[in-house]
């Protein structure tokens, strides 16, 4: 019995899997799928019914996995696998008579023959691909396996572009068949070569004859009775046939009813292969980390589009060629992510590892049995509405309507289906979605890829504080490890870029997880940004905080709790602004009440600002006291005008207030806020403040806000001691005038 292969041996056999999966996409590209194989049939003169029936041969051939499933596992998956992928380039060499079976014996028995290869072909890959999803399942570890799948069809996606660039050379250089039997050489020898790459990825040994293989019928029976793996078969069929009816016959539309040529068909390719390339491992990547589901109904979503844009699209215009390329591009985005997301759900969520072989069969047989029924179904959907022609307003309806149509409700239809799948690992598709529009999601993404791939600590920091930066949280989990990093430096970034973040659970529980572990350098950092995070399960934490007995870290939890809103402190950081010795902490407690509008504080803050000689802090005394007051955007406003020119900007604020004060009654005041200005325009700062001082005494106080009295007193009794000398009571005096002006001259309190 041979030792399992583990997981390190796996990754590092995986370039020789990546190599086989390019060349072999070189192979199909080639001879029997895409836009070559397509224009093979259609150069031997097939209609569309005959095309149809020859595409659902390959797919149909699954339909015999279930009943050689047993014999496969006995003689070992990868020893099938290999054995008849073999064959099948063998079996595909035989295209190379059809130039002479048709000279010799006319167009219908070329027809039969390419449909004998074709069915022989197709039997072979059936029978590998029965062994070769349940090898790939063991090759390939489950946890990079969204990650696999990308890198895979980026490798295939880049080795298609490159081959469909030739062939289109090869095919608008040359005329008749000849051009496309240099190509199937081609692509034979890219197969042969891919064979010998596979040998090198390791393989389950085959399973021992027992009579636990009798079990396997009861084990398909088990997976069609599994809801969910039935409904993931369901989704699967509906978008293959909604997504493949249509895809197999657009170079036939794009040539037929468009008005490109061959080789502007082939060119189309292209356009499908670079969406598929540039974002694929975006893909693997969001599927790993969000799970399926939601990658499945993004790409379900995109997809649903491809119909009503090939149907809008204009006909012989020198924009059909472009926007032909925009939509192709599109579709190669939309279809690789369905084909990524599904394949993951299939191998991670969908089926059992113990059952691997009843549920690949079931899959595979499905799978095949939809998609021959595509191109079958859409052939001969198009052979009935042959010769159909009309206009519709401004629509052009042709026989490819009713398969855009069908396509659009088979599409819709996946959508409804693939919202009932169970994922216990699956983001909601919403909130998957918002991560594209939050922020800068593409800067995001490149802080992912930059700090994955950073070693020194400049570098480190650096990325860190870009993730920050793009305010997304598609790079939330890195933002997580980095509060785990060896480095202080990192750690501090990181703790700081997740405050600048959207409030994600999970990037506040990594904070709240750290206050937990105790009082360190960090607290300071976590405690700012949890209050900026704004999420009102950090309160608990921060008031336990608050009265942690560490003077430092109980004045910036207050101020925290300030920026939560949490108004049922106000009792005790009042208590604690009274306590603290220390004038510099009582600012901090001060600036929390203002946050908060604790009016009860307004006389006790007054104070501490008539002691404080820093400016700084005075100027943040003052901000807090004007919140107390209301609005403190005039504040602000005012701030700045004052540091630039304080007569000038105290006349024009007081000559502003008068024109709010123009009511019966206030002649003498308003004449004397005329004289106040005056004093301020003439710099005569000194007489300002002195009638500042008059105007707040004078000013009418019934029914005014008991806050907004309190705070127009002890400005006035401050200009009384210090005048001039101290701009933030002539500011917070203009303030709280601008918030009583109105509710002074207001009309219920006129009457």
């Amino acid at each position: 019995m041979t030792t399992p292969f583990t997981d390190v041996e796996k990754i590092r056999r995986l370039p020789w899997l990546l190599t086989g999966d390019l060349l072999n996409a070189a192979f199909f590209s080639l001879t029997f799928t895409g836009p070559v194989f397509l224009l093979f049939l259609d150069e031997l003169k097939l209609n569309a019914g005959q095309i149809g029936l020859l595409l659902s041969l390959i797919p149909f051939a699954g339909i015999i996995a279930p009943f050689i499933a047993p014999t496969v596992a006995r003689f070992g998956f990868k020893r099938v696998y290999l054995t008849f992928w073999t064959i099948r380039k063998f079996v595909i060499a035989l295209l190379l008579l059809t130039p002479f079976v048709l000279v010799q014996f006319g167009a219908q028995a070329a027809f039969l023959w390419v449909g004998g290869v074709i069915f022989a072909f197709a039997t072979c890959r059936a029978i590998a691909e029965t062994g070769g999803y349940p090898w790939r399942k063991e090759a390939v570890p489950g946890s990079i396996q969204g990650k696999y799948s990308a890198l895979s069809n980026m490798y295939m996606t880049f080795s298609s572009i490159v081959v469909t660039a030739g062939a289109s050379y090869v095919i608008g250089w040359g005329t008749g068949l000849g051009r496309f039997m240099l190509l199937i050489v081609i692509g034979i020898g890219f197969g042969f070569i891919s064979i010998w790459c596979y040998t090198h990825v390791p393989g389950d040994s085959p399973l021992p004859f027992t009579p636990s293989h009798s079990s396997h019928l009861k084990g398909m029976q088990q997976a069609l009775k599994d809801r969910d793996f039935v409904f993931f078969l369901s989704a699967l069929g509906l978008a293959t046939i909604g997504g493949t009816a249509v895809i197999s016959f657009i170079p036939l539309f794009m040539k037929a009813q468009v008005g490109l040529n061959d080789s502007q068909v082939v060119l189309l390719s292209i356009g499908t292969y670079t969406g598929a390339l540039l974002p694929s491992y975006l893909w693997g990547w969001a599927a790993d980390r969000y799970g399926s589901k939601p990658v499945m109904l993004f790409s379900l979503n995109l997809m649903v589009l491809l119909p009503l844009a090939w149907f809008l699209m204009p006909r012989h215009n020198f924009l059909s060629m472009p926007l032909a390329m925009l939509i192709a591009f599109v579709a190669g985005v939309s279809t690789l992510a369905w084909q990524i997301s599904w394949t993951r759900y299939l191998f991670v969520n969908a089926m059992p590892v113990e059952h691997r072989s009843a549920y690949t069969a079931i899959y595979y047989a499905w799978f095949g049995l939809v998609s021959g029924c595509a191109p079958l179904l859409a052939g001969q959907l198009l052979e009935l509405a042959a010769g159909f022609e009309t206009e519709f307003f401004l629509f052009k309806l042709d026989a490819y309507t009713p398969l855009f149509s069908l396509s659009l409700i088979l599409l819709a239809a996946s959508v409804i289906v693939v919202s009932k799948l169970q994922s216990s690992e699956a983001t909601p598709f919403r909130k998957f979605a918002g991560l594209f529009v939050q922020g800068n999601p593409l800067r995001a993404l490149e802080s992912v890829i930059l700090y994955n791939f950073a070693g020194d600590e400049i570098t480190r920091m650096a990325t860190t504080a870009r993730m920050g930066d793009a305010k997304n949280p598609l790079s939330s989990r890195e933002l997580i490890e980095a509060l785990k990093d060896p480095s202080f430096n990192v750690r501090y970034e990181a703790v700081h870029s997740i405050g600048r973040m959207p409030a994600e659970p999970e990037l506040v529980d990594a904070l709240m997880a750290m206050l937990a572990e105790g009082p360190t350098e960090l607290t300071f950092a976590v405690i700012r940004s949890l209050g900026r995070l704004g999420d009102r399960r950090a309160v608990e934490p921060l008031r336990q905080l608050l009265l942690s007995g560490y003077h430092l870290l109980q004045a910036s939890s207050a101020r925290a709790l300030a920026m939560l809103g949490d108004v049922d402190s106000i009792p005790l950081i009042l208590d604690k602004f009274r306590q603290e010795p220390h004038n510099g902490l009582r600012v901090t407690y001060a600036s929390a009440l203002g946050i908060l509008r604790a009016g009860q504080a307004t006389e006790e803050i007054f104070t501490l600002l008539r002691q404080t000689e820093l400016e700084t802090s005075r100027g943040e005394i003052g901000l807090a006291l004007a919140r107390i007051a209301g609005d403190e955007r005039y504040y602000m406003q005012g701030w700045r005008s004052l540091q630039a020119n304080p007569s000038t900007a105290a006349a024009q604020a007081l000559l502003a207030l008068q024109k709010q004060a123009r009511q019966p009654g206030c002649a003498a005041w308003l004449e004397l806020a005329g004289h106040c200005a005056e004093s301020f325009a003439r710099s005569d700062m000194p007489q300002g403040a002195s009638q500042l001082q008059a105007l707040l005494y004078q000013l009418p106080k019934t029914n005014l806000d008991p806050t907004l009295t309190s705070i127009l007193s002890e400005c006035a009794g401050s200009l009384a001691e210090f005048g001039p000398n101290r701009l933030e009571f002539i500011l917070l005096s203009l303030h709280t005038l601008n918030i009583a002006l109105p509710q002074l001259t207001s009309p219920r309190n006129a009457n």
